[in-house]
C-alpha cells in the first residue's frame, strides 16, 4: 500500500491529518461537509465501480445490508443467488469466461462460511475472484457475538491474501490491492472482511472535517513483476528444443489465464510439435488440429499419455504436474527431458523434478521461443502419434445400449458438441459426466470450458454457468451436469428464472453417483454403499417403467423453468434444438442414460501410462489395493 502521508493534491483532499483519520457518524462531521460525505459502504461501492465492476453475486444479511443498500446508487447490479456457495461459483464462472475479476458478497457467520468451498475451488484452479464479507461491529469481534466468525483466519490457507478492514479510510487501498492480487501473476481469490460499523462510518479527522481517502488509491505493485525468459535460459531452451526428435507440448490453465492460446498455436505449428492439454487447458488448442493430442491424464486419451511419456522433450507450459495427470510421479516422463515454464516459481520442481525450470510469464515466453527456435519437422514422430490416434480414437462406441435402448452418455455429449459446433460455453458439475464432457465436447474457444478441475466440487456447474451467462449474454451457455452433482445446487434455477438468465441445463441422468459406483464396482467388490440415487421407496421394478428420482422436470417447473425428459437417442436432436431455441430462456433437459456406463480410458491411481485400461475387466487385481484414495 502507499504511504498514508503521501499528498494527493489532485483529489482536492488535505492529507495533513491522515494519520489521525478516524471514523464517525454523519453527525460527527461539520454540517457544511455532510452533503458530499460518503460512508464506508459507499466508498466500497465507488471503489468497486472504479475497478469496472458492474455485477456482483451475493446474498443479503444483517452484516452486509449497508453494502446492499448502496449498490444501485453506483449502478452496480447484484445477482442474488439462492445460496452463498452459488454466489462464489457464479463469480468464478464470470471470471473464467472473461478473464476479469469476479466479485461475490456475503454476510457474516454462516453466510461467510458458505463461501469457503467456492474460495477453495478458486484457489485450486487459479480463478480471480474478490470475496467481500460483512462482519459484526468491531467492538464485538472475538466475543462470540451472534453470527460472528473469524473468516480471515478460516480463509488464510485458501486465499492469495485476505483483509480485515479496521479503518474506513483504508478501504480504497485495500480494494485496489485486492483486485491487483486477484488478477495478478497467478490469479486467485482474495477476501475483504468489513465490520458493520466500518461500513457505516464516515472518514473524518478529530476536528470533525470530512477527510475522504483517495479514490482510486495509489498502491505499490503487490507482486513482483514477472517477465519473459532470461537470456541464459532462453538459449538453453533453444538448444533442448533444437536437439529434440520427439517433442510434445503439455499445456495447462496458464495458457488460458494469460490469453496465450493464439501464441500456443503459432508455436506448435512453428515447431510442428504435438500438443496435449490438461482439463484446465481444454479449448486452448484447436481439438481438430493435426497436432492435437487431446487431453492428458487419468481419463485422457491413450495416445496423449503415450506421447508425453515416450517423448524425449516435454515443454510443460502453465501446468502443475498434478496427481491426476502424473499418476506415479517418479515414472511420469521417466526418460524424457522437461522444460517447465510457469509464472509461479513455487510450482517449479514442486511435484516433478524437471530439466529446466523457468519462472516466466507464458505470453512473452512463447513470443521469445518463436523468435529463437528454428522450424523443425518431426515426420516420423508425428506419423507414430497419428497411428496411435487411429488405433485408440476418443469416440463414443454407440448411440444406445443394444439391449435396453438407453442413451449412451458419451454419444449424447458428442451430439451436443456437434449441434453447437463446439462454440458454446460449457460448464460442468463433477463426476462421470465431467470426464465424458472432457472426452467428447470438442471446445473450440478458449475460456469456454469451465470445470472444477483441481478441487472437484460437486454443484459447481449450474452457478458457474450463471456467472458465465451474465458475463457473456450473447453466447450459448450449457451446464452439462450429473443428477448427483446438480442436486447440490439445483435451487439456483430460481436465480435463472428471477433474472432471466438463459442457462441451458443438461442432466446426464443415470440415477447413480456414477463415478463412486464405478470405483465401488472395480475396487470394492461391488459394495455400492451410498451411491444409488434412485428412490428406495419406489414400487416400480421393471427397467422399462423406471421411476426417475428426483423428478427434475417437476422441480424445474416449480422454479418456473421449462424442462423436458428424453429416453431415446432418436428423440435427442430435436430436444436439444428446442432447448437452444430461445437464448434468453433457461431450460432443463433431463437425458436418461445407460445407468452403469463407465468412464474409460482410465489409468489406475498410482499407475503409469503402461497401466491404462480400456474396460473394467482390464483392472489388474494387484492394483486394487492402491485404489480408492483418489477417485
Amino acid at each position: 500500500m502507499s504511504s498514508p502521508n503521501t499528498p494527493h493534491s489532485e483529489d482536492n483532499v488535505t492529507y495533513v491529518n491522515v494519520g489521525t483519520i478516524t471514523g464517525g457518524q454523519l453527525s460527527d462531521i461539520k454540517a457544511d461537509q455532510r452533503p458530499q460525505a460518503l460512508r464506508g459502504a459507499q466508498i466500497l461501492a465507488r471503489c468497486l465501480k472504479l475497478q469496472n465492476v458492474d455485477t456482483i453475486f451475493g446474498y443479503p444479511g444483517g452484516a452486509n445490508l449497508e453494502i446492499f443498500d448502496v449498490l444501485s446508487e453506483f449502478d452496480i447490479k447484484c445477482v442474488r443467488t439462492e445460496h452463498e456457495q452459488g454466489a462464489a461459483h457464479a463469480a468464478q464462472g464470470y471470471a473464467r469466461a472473461t478473464g476479469n475479476v469476479g466479485v461475490c458478497l456475503a454476510t457474516s457467520g454462516p453466510g461467510a462460511t458458505n463461501l469457503v468451498t467456492g474460495i477453495a475451488d478458486a484457489n485450486s484452479d487459479s480463478t480471480p475472484i474478490v470475496t467481500i464479507t460483512g462482519n459484526v461491529p468491531s467492538h464485538l469481534l472475538g466475543k462470540n457475538a451472534f453470527q460472528e466468525v473469524d473468516i480471515v483466519a478460516i480463509t488464510a490457507p485458501i486465499t492469495k491474501k485476505n483483509y480485515l478492514v479496521t479503518r474506513v479510510a483504508d478501504i480504497p487501498e485495500i480494494v485496489s490491492e485486492a483486485f491487483a492480487l486477484a488478477g495478478g501473476n497467478r490469479p486467485g481469490p482474495v477476501l475483504i472482511d468489513i465490520p458493520k460499523d466500518i461500513q457505516q462510518q464516515y472518514p473524518r479527522d478529530p476536528e470533525g472535517n470530512y477527510t475522504p481517502p483517495r479514490m482510486p488509491a495509489v498502491i505499490e505493485p503487490p507482486e513482483k513483476f514477472v517477465g519473459g525468459i532470461s537470456e541464459t535460459q532462453l538459449e538453453e531452451c533453444r538448444r533442448l528444443i533444437t536437439e529434440a526428435e520427439r517433442p510434445v507440448i503439455y499445456a495447462g490453465g496458464g495458457i488460458v489465464s494469460s490469453d496465450s492460446h493464439e501464441l500456443l498455436l503459432e508455436f506448435a505449428e512453428h515447431l510442428q510439435c504435438p500438443v496435449t492439454t490438461t482439463l484446465m487447458g481444454w479449448g486452448a488448442f484447436p481439438p481438430g488440429h493435426p497436432l492435437a493430442l487431446h487431453i492428458l491424464g487419468m481419463h485422457g486419451s491413450k495416445y496423449a499419455n503415450v506421447a508425453v511419456n515416450e517423448a524425449d522433450l516435454v515443454l510443460a507450459l502453465g501446468v502443475r504436474f498434478d496427481d491426476r495427470v502424473t499418476g506415479k510421479v517418479e515414472a511420469f516422463i521417466a526418460h524424457g527431458k522437461i522444460i517447465h515454464i510457469d509464472i509461479d516459481a513455487s510450482e517449479l520442481n514442486k511435484n516433478k523434478p524437471v530439466t529446466l525450470p523457468v519462472c516466466a510469464d507464458i505470453k512473452p515466453a512463447l513470443q521469445q521461443l518463436i523468435e529463437v527456435c528454428p522450424n523443425k519437422q518431426h515426420p516420423e514422430w508425428c506419423h507414430t502419434l497419428s497411428e496411435l490416434r487411429r488405433e485408440y480414437p476418443m469416440r463414443p462406441p454407440r448411440e444406445e445400449n443394444a439391449e435396453t435402448g438407453a442413451i449412451n452418455p458419451q454419444a449424447a455429449i458428442r451430439l451436443i458438441s456437434d449441434i453447437t459446433q463446439g462454440e458454446a460455453i460449457v460448464s460442468l458439475g463433477v463426476g462421470q459426466h465431467q470426464m465424458w464432457a472432457m472426452q467428447h465436447y470438442l471446445s473450440r474457444q478458449t475460456r469456454s470450458f469451465l470445470s472444477s478441475s483441481g478441487f472437484g466440487t460437486m454443484g459447481y456447474g449450474l452457478p458457474a454457468a450463471i456467472g458465465a451467462k451474465v458475463a457473456s449474454p450473447e453466447r450459448t451457455v450449457i451446464d452439462i451436469d450429473g443428477d448427483g452433482s446438480l442436486n447440490m445446487t439445483i435451487h439456483e434455477l430460481a436465480t435463472c428464472h428471477r433474472y432471466r438468465i438463459g442457462v441451458k441445463v443438461v442432466v446426464i441422468n443415470n440415477q447413480w453417483l456414477g463415478m463412486v459406483r464405478q470405483w465401488q464396482d472395480m475396487i470394492y467388490d461391488g459394495q455400492r454403499s451410498g451411491s444409488n440415487l434412485a428412490d428406495p421407496m419406489s414400487q416400480v421394478k421393471r427397467e422399462d417403467e423406471q421411476d426417475i428420482y428426483p423428478d427434475f422436470i417437476t422441480i424445474a417447473k416449480g422454479y418456473r423453468v421449462n424442462a423436458e425428459r428424453v429416453r431415446r437417442f432418436s428423440e435427442l436432436p430435436a430436444a436439444i434444438e428446442r432447448m437452444l431455441a430461445d437464448p434468453n430462456e433457461p431450460y432443463l433437459l433431463d437425458i436418461i442414460v445407460e445407468s452403469e456406463e463407465n468412464v474409460f480410458p482410465m489409468i489406475p491411481a498410482g499407475g503409469t501410462y503402461k497401466d491404462i485400461i480400456m474396460c473394467a475387466e482390464d483392472m489388474p487385481s494387484a492394483a486394487k489395493e492402491s485404489q480408492g484414495s483418489n477417485i
